[in-house]
């Protein structure tokens, strides 16, 4: 099965699209280490948890997979 996806940046949007299909991949790899692995950093750890901590290990969690919502959005 192929599937060909076109985007024309001169249609309002498409650009944003475009950017949101080549980066499905790096969304759902953040999702599923978000959701099977980032509790994970904090379960035996000590240290005070907070919402500022959880804020910095979640915005290190994006950069590593490149992630920008700023980028995606239209």
């Amino acid at each position: 099965m192929k599937a060909r996806l076109e985007f024309d940046y001169e249609i309002e949007g498409d650009e944003s699209r475009h950017k949101q299909c080549i980066k499905a991949n790096d969304m759902a790899s953040f999702i599923w280490e978000l959701n099977n692995n980032f509790w994970r950093k904090w379960k035996h750890d000590e240290s005070d948890f907070n919402l500022g901590t959880y804020m910095e290990a979640l915005s290190l969690l994006m950069d590593d997979y490149n992630i920008n919502p700023d980028d995606l959005l239209e």
